[in-house]
């Protein structure tokens, strides 16, 4: 028996719909039955079957150990692409420590030339102090009468740029509008309409995110506690999964969603309908 049947067999013998194992487990639907197919290539990330199948696992009560152990030849092996990046992180780190290490012994340098150039030019007299002023005669009527006239220029234009302020802070305003559109089969739907680059941020406890959009692209698969993400132009919807809800603080366009209409769902399900102007 292959992997994918095996697993659905316990989840059918333990009576849970596809439905339940994604509230219980975080995963989408359509990720479930890619599981439960076999079908690890149509992943968005190939690397995160071993994560998937251990939340897949929690739900039933089984041993990921054993599932790895036992079907370990059926579960795709870490890509050439992700060994060759940790292989240039290495390097790319012993690189950054070699420039670090050069820029180190070149200040240095310049720092015991200094210390060397002051020396010379202290027995030398080139640092002897001279006075500011010469013996200048001042007319110190006239220059108290320009005075006032400098003083209530400066007054004049502190004045102006203090009105001037607060019409550049209405201008850096954001431009973007959140509005709750109601719930479907614990899904929250919001629409949104912005009118520059749409950025959707998280931060607060370690969550399970998940982040895509309708154009094909993934922003995020994986256990975080904090992220910032530039969502494509091309998106129109938003699909956003976020397990621990109640612990991350989200906001899309600079609008902080709220959670309320989801009651204390461990795990809540959000779709962003995106209009631009």
């Amino acid at each position: 028996m292959k992997l994918g049947a095996y697993l659905r067999d316990k989840r059918e013998k333990g009576g849970i719909t596809l439905k339940e194992m994604q509230e219980k487990s975080g995963i989408r639907k359509s990720i479930i039955k890619i599981i439960e197919a076999d079908d690890f290539n149509n992943l968005p990330d190939r690397n995160h079957v071993y994560f998937l199948l251990e939340k897949y696992a929690g739900v039933l009560d089984l041993d990921p150990d054993d599932l790895f152990a036992r079907f370990g030849d059926q579960l795709p092996e870490e890509n050439e692409q992700s060994k060759k990046r940790q292989q240039n992180d290495s390097e790319d780190f012993n690189y950054m420590k070699k420039v670090l290490v050069s820029f180190g012994a070149m200040v240095a340098a310049l720092f015991v030339m200094w210390l060397i150039l002051l020396q010379v030019g202290s027995e030398a007299g080139l640092f002897e102090s001279k006075p500011i002023y010469e013996a200048t005669a001042f007319d110190m009527d006239s220059l108290s009468d320009e005075a006032p006239s400098e003083d209530a220029e400066g007054t004049e234009e502190a004045e102006v740029a203090e009105e001037e302020a607060p019409e550049a802070d209405e201008e850096e305003q954001s431009g973007a509008e959140l509005s709750y559109a109601g719930t479907e089969d614990n899904i929250l739907f919001y629409d949104i309409s912005v009118s520059d680059t749409l950025v959707v941020a998280l931060e607060g406890e370690n969550s399970w995110v998940s982040l895509s959009d309708d154009a094909g692209n993934t922003y995020v698969y994986e256990e975080i506690s904090e992220g910032e993400f530039e969502i494509s132009d091309e998106a129109s919807i938003l699909y956003l999964t976020l397990g621990n809800a109640s612990g991350q603080e989200l906001t899309v366009g600079g609008e902080t969603v709220e959670s309320n209409p989801a009651d204390d769902a461990i795990t809540v399900h959000y779709q962003f309908m995106v209009t631009r102007e």
